[in-house]
C-alpha cells in the first residue's frame, strides 16, 4: 500500500537491510498505530528479550508466549527498526513537531532483492540472503 505524501510528516527508509522480511512484517505491523515512544521502548524490550512480538501471520510451529499468543523475539530486526524509529522522531524534531505526541502513521515492510553468498565448508554452498525494504512515517 503506497502512502500519500502529501500528508505531512516525517519520515525514515531503509532499502536493503540484511534482515529477516518476516519479522520486519511483523514488527512493522504490530508498531503500526502505536505512540512513537511507546513503540521506541516496546523495540528495547524485544531486544532485552522482556517482550515478544506477536506473530500474526508467520506462526508455523511457534510456541505460545504467555500471554496466549504464539510469538517470537527478533532481535536482530528490532534493533534496526528502531533505529529507523527513532530517526523518524529526529525529523519529527527538526520539522518542530513535540516528541511526546508524535504517533507511527505508517510502518511498513517489503521484500528486498536477495543476493548469493557461498559458503567454503567443505563443499562449496551456495545461500541466498534476503533483504527488505522498510519505511516508517510518524505524524504528531
Amino acid at each position: 500500500m503506497a502512502y500519500s505524501s502529501k500528508v505531512a510528516g516525517a519520515k525514515a527508509y531503509g532499502r536493503r537491510i540484511d534482515m529477516s522480511p518476516k519479522h520486519a512484517m511483523e514488527i512493522c505491523s504490530y508498531i503500526r498505530g502505536m505512540n512513537a515512544e511507546k513503540a521506541d521502548k516496546f523495540l528495547s524490550n524485544v531486544q532485552a528479550k522482556e517482550e515478544y512480538v506477536p506473530l500474526k501471520r508467520f506462526n508455523r510451529k511457534v510456541p505460545h508466549r504467555t500471554g496466549g499468543q504464539p510469538g517470537r523475539y527478533p532481535v536482530k530486526a528490532a534493533k534496526i527498526i528502531q533505529k529507523l524509529l527513532r530517526n523518524a522522531m529526529s525529523n519529527a524534531e527538526q520539522k518542530g513537531m513535540d516528541r511526546e505526541k508524535l504517533k507511527i502513521v505508517h510502518a511498513a515492510s517489503h521484500r528486498g532483492p536477495s543476493y548469493g553468498r557461498r559458503k567454503p565448508k567443505g563443499r562449496w554452498k551456495h545461500h541466498s540472503i534476503d533483504t527488505t525494504h522498510v519505511e516508517i512515517i510518524v505524524n504528531a
